[in-house]
């Protein structure tokens, strides 16, 4: 089975598991605290010595988005704010076949989507966890 037919298989059952998230019973993590806000990440890497860039698009895709990609030789973390449900399932598709099996960790979280290259640039970033409330590839 290919990884493209993976991921949408991961994501079909990711929106039925979680079609009932909304709901008063729900205590699973909150994404808005594992990930690290926009400008805390850009700082956090800045400081680290990596560059960064502030996007809008995504190759294969026609949305408009909130993207930051920063990288520091191999190092390097692509990750998308603020999207819906069916803009992070339609974004992760396009990580899964973009970025193959070339990172630590490939995430749906939640309205946010992340390809990380190694623990060390997780961690410069700001991230608290790798719980998730989605889908997520984890390499060690």
């Amino acid at each position: 089975m290919s990884k493209t037919v993976k991921c949408i298989i991961a994501v079909m059952i990711l929106t039925l598991l979680t079609a009932g998230c909304g709901s008063p019973g729900f205590s699973g993590p909150d994404p808005n605290k594992i990930v690290p806000a926009r400008e805390v990440l850009i700082e956090n890497l800045k400081d680290s010595g990596y560059t960064v860039k502030e996007l809008s698009a995504i190759e294969g895709s026609d949305l408009t988005v909130d993207r930051v990609s920063a990288q520091r030789g191999d190092s390097f973390i692509d990750i998308v704010y603020g999207l819906s449900g069916e803009e992070a399932s339609i974004i992760f598709d396009i990580y899964c076949g973009q970025y193959e099996d070339n990172y630590y960790i490939l995430a749906r979280n939640g309205n946010y989507v992340y390809c990380i290259s190694d623990k060390k640039t997780f961690s410069k970033a700001g991230f608290t966890s790798t719980e998730n409330v989605g889908v997520q590839y984890i390499h060690n």
